[in-house]
C-alpha cells in the first residue's frame, strides 16, 4: 500500500507521519494539473490519495484502471457523487492540520484493513458442524465457551494447567495465576506507542524495570526475535498509534454491551464473584488528570469529576494521600471489578453442568500441516477430531501453536504483578485505577475482593516487564514490580504499610505475577484460517491488559467466525495489519542501543 499525500503542513516534515516509506509527500501536487497528479499515482502505485480538492472524474477513472485493486481517497473540496466502474472509497476531511491529516491518513489504512480478502467461512453450521474444541481455559476461551454453548455448539476444552484451585498459583497461565482480580473499562486495553506528532518512539522496552522502563530482562540475553519485536514497537508512528487506539476503544466499546448482555442473560455467573460497579481513576498529577477527562469526554466513557475536595469527602480512606498532595483529583468511569479465580470457577460448573468437556493437565504441543500448509491436526494426548473447529487462546505459554501462520513471533510476555493488603478499616468502596505517571507501576488496579477466609482485601496490581518469547522474569525485574506496587500502597495506604515487612521476606502470599500476552501494535490478534477437513483453526491473543475487558467481543468475533458472518475484529485485529501497511517502510530511524545491566544500567 502506497499513500500519495499532497497536503502541506507546517508541521508535517517535523512530525513522525513521513517516517514510514509508504507515505508519499509531494505537495507540488496538490495544484497540479489532473495529467501530472496523476502521472504521480501511477508511478508510485498510489492506492491512496489525501489531497485538498478532489481530482476531476476523468482522472479517478484512470487511476482506478490503471492501478488494480481498492483505492481511497479523502480531500478537503469538492462533490462527492457514486463512480460507475471504480474501486475508490471516498471520504471527506476538514483542512490541513496535523490532526487534519492523522485522521485522514487514519482513514485509509483503517480502509484497507477492512477491504483484506476476507477470512474464510466454514461449511455450513448443520449437525454435523457443531462441534468445537477450545485450546486454553483462560478467561477469554471461558467467555467463548459460555456464547458457544449458548448458541448449540458441543465444546470441549483442553488446558495445558491443572485443574484451578489444585495446583500452586505458579503452575498456571494468566487467567488462574497471579491474583483474584479483573477490572473492565473502556480503555482498559489501550495503545502504548507515541501519540505526539513531534514526540519520539518511547524507550520503554529498552530501559530495565528498576530504571522505569519495561525490561525485565538482561539486555544482553535478548535473542535477534525479541529486539525486532522492540524495534517494531518503535516504528508505529503517532498517527497510526491514534488509529489504532481508537479501534482498541471501539472493541472496548463493543465488550461493554456484550458485558452488559451477558450479565442480564446469565447473572448466576456473577453471584458470589464480589461484583464492584464504577470505577474510580485518580491521579497523582494535575496534567495527567486533565488530559485522562478530555479523554474519556470524548469517547462518553465519564460519569463523573472528581476534584480533590469531593474526592476526599465522599472517599475517606484517600483523604490523606489527598491533602498530603498525592493526589490530584479523580473521575468516576462506567466499568466493574471482580473476583476473577471465584468468577471463573463459576463458568467451569456451568459449563460443566451443561455438558463441557475439559481435560486439565492436556497440553496441546504442536500443529500438523500437509504439504499445502491446510492444518491436518493437533498433536495431544486427547485427540482432537478433524470434525471439530479449533479455537486457541495460548496467551504466552503456546508458540507451537502459532507456527506456520500469520501469529507467529508476535505475541510475547509482559510481566504483572499483585499484593494485597487489609480493606476493613475506613473501608474503599470503588475499585480504583491509579495513575501515576513516570513511575515504575504507572497504571495500578485497586480492586476490592474477598479472602480466601472472607475477610475483605483490596488487590493491588501493576507493573510492566516485558519478558520477551519466554515467560521468565529476572529476579531484578520481579524485585522492581514487587517495590514500585509497595510504593504505590504507601502513598495511597500509608496506614498498611505494614506489608513491606513480609513481602520482602518472600511470602509468596503478599506478592505474586503472572506473564501477560502483548503485541508490539498494542493490537490484539485474530487469525481464521480453513483445515483440511473444511473446518476452521482460530487463534485469539496478545491482548496485553485487556484480556478480560474484551473476552466476551472476542467471543462475539469467534461466533461469527464459526457462522461465516464478518466482524470487526476480524480486519481490527488481523496479525498482518501492521505487516501490510508496513511492507515498503524505509529503513527506521536508529534507536538508542539497549542498555547492558552489567555496565550499570
Amino acid at each position: 500500500m502506497k499513500i500519495l499525500l499532497t497536503l502541506a503542513d507546517a508541521g508535517l516534515e517535523t512530525s513522525d507521519f513521513l517516517r514510514s516509506g509508504n507515505i508519499v509527500h509531494d505537495p507540488s501536487l496538490d495544484t497540479a494539473p489532473g495529467e501530472q497528479l496523476l502521472d504521480a499515482l501511477v508511478l508510485h502505485g498510489a492506492t491512496g490519495l489525501i489531497t485538498s480538492r478532489r481530482p476531476g472524474d476523468e482522472v479517478l477513472h484512470r487511476w482506478s484502471q490503471d492501478i488494480p485493486g481498492p483505492k481511497f481517497l479523502s480531500y478537503a473540496t469538492g462533490c462527492a457523487q457514486p463512480l460507475g466502474g471504480t474501486d475508490i472509497a471516498e471520504s471527506r476531511h476538514a483542512g490541513s492540520s496535523l490532526e487534519t491529516i492523522a485522521t485522514a491518513l487514519g482513514h485509509c489504512e483503517r480502509h484497507f484493513a477492512f477491504t483484506r480478502p476476507p477470512q474464510p467461512l466454514p461449511a455450513p453450521a448443520g449437525a454435523g458442524n457443531r462441534d468445537v474444541v477450545l485450546i486454553g481455559a483462560g478467561i477469554v476461551n471461558l467467555v467463548t465457551a459460555v456464547r458457544l454453548t449458548e448458541d448449540g455448539f458441543r465444546v470441549t476444552v483442553l488446558d495445558r494447567s491443572p485443574a484451578p484451585g489444585t495446583a500452586p498459583w505458579s503452575a498456571y497461565g494468566c487467567s488462574h495465576a497471579g491474583d483474584d482480580a479483573r477490572m473492565f473499562t473502556f480503555t482498559e486495553m489501550d495503545d502504548y506507542h507515541n501519540q505526539d506528532f513531534h514526540g519520539t518512539a518511547p524507550d520503554l522496552f529498552r530501559r530495565p524495570v528498576e530504571h522505569n522502563g519495561w525490561l525485565a530482562r538482561d539486555p544482553q540475553s535478548l535473542t535477534a526475535e525479541e529486539r525486532g519485536w522492540i524495534e517494531e514497537f518503535e516504528r508505529v508512528p503517532s498517527w497510526l498509534a491514534r488509529t489504532y487506539n481508537e479501534d482498541i476503544f471501539s472493541l472496548g466499546a463493543e465488550a461493554a454491551g456484550e458485558w452488559a448482555r451477558l450479565r442480564h442473560r446469565r447473572p448466576e455467573l456473577f453471584e458470589d464473584v464480589v461484583l464492584a460497579d464504577g470505577i474510580l481513576r485518580v491521579y497523582t498529577d494535575a496534567d495527567h488528570l486533565r488530559a485522562a477527562l478530555a479523554r474519556h469526554r470524548a469517547i462518553g466513557a465519564l460519569l463523573r469529576e472528581l476534584p480533590p475536595a469531593e474526592l476526599a469527602r465522599d472517599h475517606p480512606v484517600l483523604a490523606r494521600p489527598v491533602r498530603e498532595g498525592t493526589l490530584a483529583g479523580g473521575l468516576l468511569v462506567p466499568g466493574f471489578t471482580l473476583n476473577v479465580h471465584k468468577f471463573t470457577r463459576r463458568i467451569v460448573d456451568w459449563l460443566e453442568d451443561r455438558g463441557v468437556r475439559f481435560h486439565w493437565d492436556t497440553e496441546v504441543t504442536g500443529v500438523r500441516r500437509d504439504a499445502s500448509g491446510a492444518v491436518t491436526g493437533f498433536d495431544c494426548a486427547v485427540p482432537v477430531p478433524g470434525s471439530a473447529h479449533v479455537v486457541a487462546s495460548p496467551g504466552v505459554y503456546g508458540p507451537e501453536l502459532l507456527r506456520g501462520t500469520p501469529c507467529e513471533g508476535k505475541i510475547h510476555g509482559v510481566l504483572g504483578g499483585w499484593m494485597r493488603i487489609s480493606n476493613r478499616a475506613t473501608r474503599l468502596g470503588n475499585s480504583l485505577k491509579v495513575g501515576r505517571r513516570g513511575h515504575v507501576t504507572e497504571d495500578a488496579n485497586v480492586t476490592v475482593g474477598l479472602d480466601a477466609d472472607g475477610q475483605e482485601i483490596l488487590i493491588v496490581g501493576s507493573g510492566y516487564g516485558y519478558t520477551g518469547a519466554g515467560t521468565e522474569p529476572d529476579e531484578r525485574g520481579l524485585a522492581a514490580v514487587r517495590l514500585g506496587i509497595l510504593d504505590t500502597i504507601e502513598r495511597l495506604f500509608p496506614d498498611r504499610a505494614g506489608l513491606r515487612a513480609s513481602s520482602r521476606a518472600g511470602d509468596n502470599y503478599a506478592f505474586k505475577y503472572c506473564i501477560r500476552p502483548w503485541t508490539a501494535t498494542s493490537l490484539g490478534l485474530y487469525h481464521a484460517e480453513a483445515t483440511a477437513g473444511a473446518r476452521l483453526f482460530v487463534i485469539n491473543g496478545g491482548h496485553n491488559t485487556g484480556g478480560f475487558a474484551q473476552a466476551p467481543a472476542i467471543a462475539a468475533a469467534v461466533l461469527a467466525s464459526l457462522h461465516g458472518t464478518p466482524h470487526p475484529m476480524h480486519a481490527l485485529y488481523h496479525p498482518e495489519r501492521f505487516s501490510a501497511f508496513m511492507t515498503d517502510k524505509e529503513p527506521p530511524v536508529p534507536a538508542a542501543p539497549l542498555p547492558s545491566l552489567a555496565a550499570g544500567n
